[in-house]
């Protein structure tokens, strides 16, 4: 088998895994349903919870699901809205979230950075320092989505008692007449956080990143294999 054949195959795999992990990664980074149905703060309970919405405060309870960078209800409340009032006032002082808003940021950027790359190269000639440099780019890019996804979700778990299984709330909640996704509070007892759909694919991006960052490899190993008469330092 033509060898140089062989590390093509290789590196448009890659590219192309990649660009369905970059798809995944760009859903999760926007959507706001990394956490979902959130009541109160558990440690603010006693004075009430809020976000700023049109210069007015409502009560959280209002805005059940959350992402990296809002949180909405009948209309969403973005970071930067109201003088980054929701960033300052929810998100910077749960420092989990905060620093899940920092690695994965840098994640993002270095995954379209390496997206970026990968496109060109494919119009060049590959060295196999490039490939190599992509490779752990994106491997990187990769364990700094899953420590933001560990930070969140952990944090969720610690700060507002979230689980992963929204379905064990339906069964619960389903003799109280209330749909677990309802924002309109009834009692405390209903708002059961749970880790929302963004987050989990956001989960399958990382995963995805992984397998593009080893075919980035054996495309690499392909290039320098040394009975391979193509092969560029």
């Amino acid at each position: 088998m033509d060898k140089r054949s062989g590390y093509d195959c290789s590196y448009v795999t890659a590219s192309l895994v990649l660009t369905f992990a970059a798809v995944a990664l760009g859903i999760c980074f926007f959507s706001p349903y990394w956490l979902q149905n959130i009541g109160l703060h558990p440690e603010r309970e006693k004075n009430g919870s809020y976000v700023k919405v049109n210069g007015a405060f409502a009560d959280s309870r209002y805005f059940p699901d959350r992402g990296l960078w809002a949180q909405c209800g009948a209309e969403c409340v973005w970071f930067w809205s109201s003088d980054y009032t929701i960033q300052t006032q929810i998100f910077t002082p749960l420092k989990w979230h905060l620093a899940a808003q920092v690695m994965y940021f840098i994640a993002a950027v270095m995954m379209l950075t390496c997206e970026i790359y990968a496109r060109v190269q494919m119009c060049c000639t590959q060295r196999s320092r490039v490939v190599l440099s992509l490779a752990t780019l994106v491997l990187a890019s990769a364990l700094l989505q899953i420590a933001s996804f560990a930070t969140f979700g952990g944090g969720a778990y610690s700060s507002y008692k979230a689980i992963s299984d929204p379905v064990a709330i339906v069964s619960n909640y389903t003799d109280m007449g209330s749909r677990y996704w309802d924002a309109t509070p009834i009692g405390p007892t209903e708002f059961v956080p749970f880790i929302g759909w963004s987050f989990w694919i956001g989960v399958v991006g990382a995963m995805l990143s992984i397998i593009s960052a080893v075919f980035f490899l054996i495309a690499y190993c392909g290039l320098r294999c040394t009975c391979c008469p193509c092969c560029e330092d």
